[in-house]
């Protein structure tokens, strides 16, 4: 069985005209994007919602899917295959903070080049480098 996952590319203009995107980091990880299961019973938008203001505090426009991913994660049924749909996210609002009942420990907004340095994952940098041709 195939976990389904959504997650978020939240960007933004700051002063200057430079592009930032919304990270995340776990306890003891690295920096990443917002996401989670979709829960049964959920469409992909109100999971998206649900885990971006669980995981950060905030909420904002969904727009278009931009990148999938797929992968095996390791369960303690066996493995299983992991499908991640990310989305663009504009227009947040709200109180960035880390959920920490979702064992985040930071969340920041960073200019592009420097969330692309220090995002852990080639797959999460593969993921913001197609949102861009969106935007």
């Amino acid at each position: 069985m195939t976990i389904r996952a959504v997650g978020a590319v939240a960007l933004r203009e700051a002063p200057g005209g430079i592009i930032e995107v919304l990270l995340i980091r776990k306890r003891g990880g690295m920096w990443t994007l917002p996401k989670g299961r979709v829960k049964r019973g959920e469409t992909d938008e109100q999971a998206l919602a649900r885990e971006l203001a669980e995981e950060t505090g905030l909420r904002g426009e969904i727009g278009e899917a931009v990148s999938q991913s797929m992968y095996r994660v390791q369960k303690s049924s066996g493995q299983r295959r992991k499908t991640v749909v990310y989305y663009l996210i504009w227009n947040t609002r709200g109180e960035l903070r880390p959920g920490t009942d979702e064992g985040i420990a930071d969340v920041r907004w960073m200019p592009l080049d420097r969330a692309l340095k220090r995002i852990g994952r080639p797959r999460i940098r593969a993921v913001v480098r197609s949102a861009l041709t969106f935007v």
